[in-house]
């Protein structure tokens, strides 16, 4: 047996040790291009909005120039007591409203539904029907006298503070006895 059994390779833990240092190489190089490539990505986003924002800029104050040179300048409108209290109702409206018709349901007794609400239903231009409100409902109570019932949420609705606010009458303007019977009630307040 001439021939060699094996062989020992005395280089390959030379080269190895080049394999796992080429590997740390890399990896660091590769660690920092991607530090630097987020860095450009943000350092991108930071110029591309500022010249949006230089961009806008230029074009407000193009529009400020052009307006100011047209001397088309908003004049100062004179309104009237009537339209400047119009105005102020529409802002106040979507609050008011709320708390009124909230309170309104905590006002209802237990036997009454209510069919309709109408707020200026006959869309007048009157002032004293811009804020008339028509409430039509039934009452259904169970051992009472149905007309009482309606009388004492008519009393309730008129002595309460919040309800009545901005009425100078709540009234009662329509009761009958109810077409199927059985102690029904419908009845249609008006308040103005």
């Amino acid at each position: 047996m001439n021939g060699a059994m094996f062989t020992i390779n005395f280089r390959r833990e030379a080269f190895d040790r080049e394999q796992a240092r080429s590997r740390r190489r890399i990896i660091g190089l590769a660690s920092w291009l991607a530090y630097f490539g987020v860095l450009g990505l943000v350092l991108y986003a930071y110029a591309l909005n500022y010249i949006a924002l230089e961009r806008r800029t230029t074009q407000v104050e193009r529009q400020i120039a052009q307006f100011t040179g047209s001397h088309n300048l908003p004049r100062r409108i004179l309104l009237d007591p009537a339209q400047t209290g119009a105005i102020e109702r529409f802002h106040t409206s979507p609050r008011r409203w709320r708390d009124k018709l909230s309170r309104l349901a905590a006002l209802l007794p237990p036997a009454a539904t209510l069919t309709s609400i109408g707020l200026n239903a006959s869309n007048s231009n009157q002032a004293a029907d811009l804020n008339k409100l028509i409430i039509a409902g039934i009452m259904r109570p169970a051992n009472e006298d149905p007309t009482r019932e309606v009388v004492q949420l008519m009393a309730t609705l008129q002595s309460d503070s919040v309800f009545a606010a901005g009425y100078q009458s709540i009234k009662l303007t329509q009761s009958r006895a109810g077409s199927t019977g059985g102690g029904i009630m419908e009845f249609t307040i008006e308040c103005r």
